[in-house]
């Protein structure tokens, strides 16, 4: 898909230098999606963090009930 991208003239400059005009499409592909997954997983774990803060109370109501059976006297 073609975009337009508008680029620091610094950046283009380091770019120009460093990745052949025949590469660029790739490298910018590369870089994006290595940026991307970056992001994802950040997203992912921020979730996660908040998925585990969320449930506590939910594990706290599941200890309460199951502390009766861990104090019980269980036959030997």
């Amino acid at each position: 898909m073609r975009t337009t991208v508008d680029l620091d003239a610094d950046l283009h400059g380091r770019l120009r230098r460093l990745v052949p005009p025949r590469g660029l499409n790739r490298f910018i592909n590369q870089a994006v999606a290595e940026k991307l997954a970056a992001l994802e997983r950040q997203e992912f774990e921020q979730a996660m963090i908040e998925g585990y803060v969320a449930s506590r109370h939910d594990r706290e109501l599941l200890n309460a009930d199951w502390e009766t059976v861990d104090v019980e006297d269980w036959p030997a």
